[in-house]
């Protein structure tokens, strides 16, 4: 159990549970939950919370992060950073406030930010690296609205020029 109290607001939007392991580029809003294993980079306007069982290797720009898991590289909270037992954190750490409880693990260094950072768009537009993957089966919520326009209008631009024949 995590020791830190939830808000009202904390309705949980994505989960990475204890038995999965993750390797890319996460970017989201909202509250995701992870418990598993996480190998890349971490881009987010709400709050991740890094569970008990977690490991996460990875650069984590957050607005808030509680932390109770294992979490290895640098570390931007633009609201809040908490640490709670038995988090191990290896890194450097960014945030206007920081909490840590009796019993965590930090090695690293840690700077206090007093003004949050301006966090541009969540996901950077990518040519042709889809993989073969269709746009449907991407979350959208993981995009900003400006991408998901900017990914309609390229869509109707193919289709514009597929039927002139170009």
């Amino acid at each position: 159990m995590l020791g830190f109290r939830k808000g009202k607001t904390d309705a949980v939007s994505g989960f990475l549970g204890a038995q999965t392991e993750f390797v890319g580029k996460l970017a989201f809003s909202g509250v995701v939950h992870l418990d598993g294993v996480f190998h890349g980079e971490i881009i987010s306007r709400g709050v991740l919370v890094v569970g008990s069982e977690s490991v996460v290797n990875a650069s984590i720009h957050s607005a808030v992060l509680k932390i109770s898991g294992e979490v290895h590289g640098d570390i931007i909270a633009t609201e809040r950073l908490e640490m709670y037992p038995p988090a191990k954190v290896y890194g450097s750490v960014k945030s206007p406030v920081l909490v840590i409880e009796e019993g965590v693990v930090f090695e690293g260094s840690c700077s206090m930010i007093s003004s949050a950072p301006e966090l541009g768009p969540l996901v950077e537009p990518e040519e042709d690296n889809m993989d073969g993957e269709t746009a449907d089966s991407i979350s959208a919520q993981a995009w900003s609205p400006e991408y998901e326009d900017e990914l309609e209008n390229e869509e109707h631009s193919k289709d514009a020029a597929h039927k002139s024949g170009s």
